[in-house]
């Protein structure tokens, strides 16, 4: 795995995950698999004295210590299992089929709450605000929220709820021109952006910029953040994000600075913001993104995760077996990194620090 699990979660999404649909519309209960804390897991998190992760086939496991891992009773689906959320003692899981799946005893066991292969959308995460009120997001555009913890969900596209966009189209065609795309002259991530040359008379940046998934707002939303107080941001692909200061009734998109995807974000105790994707991109704002700046975190390879440890300190996690901790006093990062050693997709921390982390290899600890 070289790209980090990005291309795990939504190739995988979109292809692998799309089988089970074409074999069965019907879901089916996840099985029973003496190695599944060593198969693939894409998510960890605490929810309160214990911890819960997700994965491949369905897998959700349990552990009351970080170290020691079960596979949950009984899971209505098979589908991989991209994100995991813990709200008033409630336990809510997404992934592939445009699955949700809810649990009222600590991850034992699990209902279903929405499926729906036929979209080949895969939820790529979940938030819950308390028992009641979330918000799922995923692959192009789309947007679902209840206000019955999960009983019901409203199925929105964001398209449905962009009113106002901070884009300056001309800044961010320049830029396409310039340094900031040079990187990307053999990545198929941008192969099907057509750049207009900015030296023609006729071209208009604002009309003729090629602003790919974002034309028609079936942008992929990877990551959620909850600042409180109504403010509400989502990280996506190709450099886009959205953000809310009404609790979610109405965003605005935004760019980032780095025209590649993030695919996490992390609230800092400050009001900051850090937002982590592509080839090891972390980008820093402390306004809500009104600006950013690309912080060099010494790192090429995708982040996937992240966390904040008990100390206060933003980790994220990624391809490479890539550990990269910020002090948000210092403003530096502590690397450490395997290029030969696998990919982690998740991670959080006990109260002793101990780091529990998701990967390619299944549950590990350090």
């Amino acid at each position: 795995m070289t790209r980090g699990l990005c291309s795990v979660v939504l190739a995988l999404s979109l292809i692998g995950g799309a089988v089970q649909a074409q074999l069965n519309d019907e879901p089916r209960p996840a099985d029973k698999a003496r190695l599944a804390p060593q198969s693939l897991t894409l998510d960890v998190i605490r929810a309160g004295q214990r911890f819960i992760a997700v994965g491949e086939r369905g897998h959700v496991l349990r552990s009351a210590d970080g170290r020691s891992w079960e596979q949950a009773e009984f899971v209505p689906v098979q589908a991989t299992l991209t994100r995991v959320n813990f709200a008033g003692g409630r336990l809510w899981a997404v992934g592939h089929d445009s699955t949700i799946i809810h649990s009222r005893d600590l991850g034992r066991t699990w209902s279903l709450q929405h499926f729906e292969p036929d979209w080949e959308k895969p939820l790529l995460d979940v938030h819950f605000f308390d028992a009641n009120r979330g918000v799922a997001i995923g692959a192009y555009g789309l947007f679902m929220r209840t206000e019955d913890a999960g009983q019901n969900w409203e199925v929105l596209d964001m398209a449905d709820l962009v009113t106002s966009e901070a884009i300056n189209w001309e800044e961010v065609a320049l830029a396409s021109s310039g340094d900031a795309f040079d990187e990307f002259d053999d990545f198929d991530e941008f192969d099907d952006f057509d750049y207009m040359d900015d030296d023609d008379e006729f071209y208009d940046a604002e009309r003729d910029f090629d602003r790919g998934c974002y034309e028609f707002m079936e942008c992929h939303l990877n990551a959620f953040l909850n600042l409180g107080n109504g403010r509400q941001m989502i990280a996506a692909e190709r450099g886009y994000g959205f953000r809310s200061t009404d609790g979610g009734e109405s965003w605005e998109s935004f760019r980032f600075p780095y025209p590649g995807s993030m695919f996490g974000l992390l609230g800092i105790g400050d009001g900051s913001i850090l937002a982590f994707g592509l080839r090891g991109h972390v980008q820093y704002s402390s306004d809500f993104g009104d600006s950013w700046e690309i912080l060099d975190s010494g790192l090429s390879s995708t982040l996937k995760g992240g966390a904040i440890d008990p100390q206060g300190r933003p980790l994220m996690v990624g391809a490479g077996a890539a550990r990269l901790r910020f002090d948000p006093v210092s403003r530096r990062f502590d690397l450490q990194e395997d290029r030969l050693g696998g990919a982690f997709a998740g991670v959080t921390f006990d109260d002793e620090g101990l780091m529990i982390r998701a990967g390619d290899g299944g549950m590990t600890h350090e």
